[in-house]
């Protein structure tokens, strides 16, 4: 069996807070995969899907099929490709902005639940080691 060394304890670490997240997440009405484009949005109003799979490393028709859920659920809108001149768009609708807010009280209860006991030294050092940790494994900066 495998020592709790560093692969095995961000399984670990990742899956517990998948699980105290995932009850609210339904509370809130979104599927897997959706807060992260909720959360992509909120930041960049009228994107492309290709900019969100590029953000996330996921496939485009994965994030293709979430923003097809996501639309029939009233949580984003795409524009008319005439809008934009080579594709469309896609945006937050209010009903998806009020879910995103609601998601970023529970991410935030969440994280003081996981860092509590950490100093804030402890805790920016932790996300800058996860920050450096995600760069060399791709190459990409974290935003």
């Amino acid at each position: 069996m495998m020592s709790a060394g560093l692969h095995l304890a961000l399984v670990k670490a990742y899956h517990a807070q998948k699980n105290r997240t995932r009850p609210g997440m339904v509370k809130i009405g979104l599927s897997p995969g959706q807060p992260k484009v909720l959360d992509y949005l909120s930041c960049h109003d009228r994107c492309m899907q290709k900019e969100i799979a590029e953000a996330f490393d996921i496939e485009p028709a994965t994030v293709s099929q979430i923003l097809v859920n996501m639309e029939q659920a009233g949580l984003v809108r795409r524009s008319a490709p005439g809008e934009r001149k080579r594709a469309e768009s896609i945006r937050l609708t209010e009903k998806g902005k009020k879910a995103y807010g609601g998601w970023v009280r529970l991410c935030r209860k969440i994280e003081a639940e996981s860092l509590k006991g950490f100093s804030r030294q402890e805790s920016e050092q932790f996300l800058c080691c996860l920050k450096r940790m995600y760069r060399n494994l791709t190459g990409k900066e974290m935003d």
